[in-house]
C-alpha cells in the first residue's frame, strides 16, 4: 500500500517540465475532456513533491493536462513524499497504465528506455516485455528501444496507428533525410504493411545498385510524377509507383515479364486458362492452370491448349533462353 496525501494542487505549481515518469504520448483523447468538463475529475492523480516546492506528475497526466485545457485552477490529487524514490515511482506510473489500456508503441518504448536506466537487460527484458504485450526477446527489445530516437514527427504518426512498428525499426535504420522521404510516401499513399516493408528493400537495393541514397531515389521526377498525380486515385498512384520501382530494381526481368505477357496475350489462349512461367523464367517447369464449371467447358478448354501445344509461338516462348539471374536481385 503506497501511503499518500490527498489535497487540492494548484496546477502551475505542476513542474509541466518533469517528464521523468511520463510514458504518455500522443494527442488528448476527446472523450476524456467531455468526461471531465461533463462530470469532473473522477480519479485523482498522483504527484510527488519536489524540494523546489513544485510537484513532479507521477500518474494522470493525459488527465492533469486535460484540465489545464478546458482552464481549471486548482485539482484534488494525491501526493506522494519527495523521498519516495524514482524507480518506485516510475513503476506506479507504468503498472498504472498497463493495468487500464493497451500502450501504443512509442509509449513502449517510452517504458523500455526509461526503465533502461535502473535495471539489467535480462531483468528489464524478462519483467517488462511481456507486461507491455512484447516477445521477451533482446533483438525485440533493441528495436523497440531505437524508436525512442526517432523524429517528432514519425513518433507521431506512429503512436496515431498511420504508422506500422515493423515500417519505424525499419526508418530507425535510416539517415533522416531518406527516413523523412520514405514517411512522405508511405503516408500518402495506401500501401499495406507487406508492401511497405517490399518498397523499403526495393529502393535499398537500387540505393545499393546506384550508389544513391533513398532520399535520392524517392525524390526522383519519374516517382514525383507518379506521387503527384492528383487527378489519379491514391490506389493506382501507389501501384504505379510500386511498378516503376521493381522495373528499376530489376529492368531486364521486368522487360522479360512485360514481352512474356504480350506474348501470352497473343498467343490466343481460351478463357480460364492460364499459363504460369518459372520464377524469374529459369528453370524448364511451367504451370498451366484452368478454371472450369463443366465437365464439356474442361475438355474444350484441353482441346484448344493441345492444339496452340504444337503452335511454333508457345513452342518460342518456353524455349526462349533469359540473360536474367535470381542473384542479380537478392533473391
Amino acid at each position: 500500500m503506497v501511503e499518500t496525501e490527498s489535497c487540492s494542487i494548484q496546477l502551475n505549481k505542476i513542474d509541466w517540465n518533469d517528464t521523468s515518469c511520463l510514458i504518455t504520448y500522443g494527442p488528448l483523447p476527446h472523450k476524456l475532456l467531455v468526461s471531465i468538463q461533463t462530470v469532473g475529475l473522477i480519479e485523482p492523480p498522483l504527484l510527488q513533491g519536489k524540494k523546489n516546492g513544485l510537484f513532479r506528475i507521477v500518474c494522470g497526466g493525459r488527465r492533469l493536462a486535460a484540465c489545464k485545457k478546458i482552464g481549471l485552477d486548482s485539482v484534488s490529487c494525491r501526493v506522494l513524499p519527495s523521498s519516495f524514490e524514482h524507480q518506485r515511482c516510475l513503476r506506479l506510473a507504468i503498472y498504472d497504465n498497463v493495468a487500464q489500456r493497451t500502450l501504443n508503441p512509442v509509449e513502449k518504448s517510452l517504458v523500455l528506455a526509461k526503465m533502461a536506466n535502473y535495471l539489467e537487460e535480462p531483468q528489464l527484458i524478462d519483467e517488462f516485455m511481456p507486461l507491455l504485450d512484447l516477445e521477451p526477446s533482446i533483438t525485440l527489445f533493441n528495436r523497440y528501444l531505437g524508436l525512442h530516437d526517432l523524429e517528432e514527427v514519425i513518433l507521431n504518426s506512429l503512436a496515431a496507428g498511420r504508422l506500422n512498428e515493423r515500417i519505424a525499426f525499419a526508418l530507425a535504420t535510416q539517415e533522416q533525410g531518406d527516413r523523412f522521404a520514405y514517411l512522405h510516401l508511405l503516408e500518402e499513399l495506401p500501401f499495406s504493411v507487406s508492401v511497405q516493408e517490399e518498397i523499403i528493400e526495393t529502393v535499398e537495393e537500387i540505393a545499393r545498385k546506384d550508389n544513391l541514397t533513398p532520399e535520392q531515389i524517392l525524390s526522383s521526377k519519374e516517382v514525383r510524377a507518379l506521387q503527384q498525380a492528383s487527378k489519379r486515385p491514391a490506389r493506382q498512384r501507389a501501384q504505379e509507383i510500386r511498378k516503376h520501382l521493381q522495373a528499376r530494381r530489376n529492368p531486364r526481368l521486368t522487360a522479360r515479364r512485360e514481352r512474356f505477357a504480350r506474348e501470352a496475350r497473343d498467343l490466343g489462349l481460351p478463357p480460364g486458362v492460364r499459363l504460369v512461367p518459372p520464377p524469374y523464367f529459369e528453370g524448364p517447369k511451367w504451370i498451366l492452370e484452368c478454371t472450369f464449371e463443366r465437365a464439356e467447358e474442361l475438355a474444350s478448354r484441353l482441346r484448344h491448349v493441345a492444339q496452340l501445344a504444337d503452335q511454333p509461338e508457345l513452342q518460342g516462348m518456353m524455349e526462349s533462353k533469359s540473360d536474367i539471374s535470381s542473384r542479380e536481385f537478392g533473391n
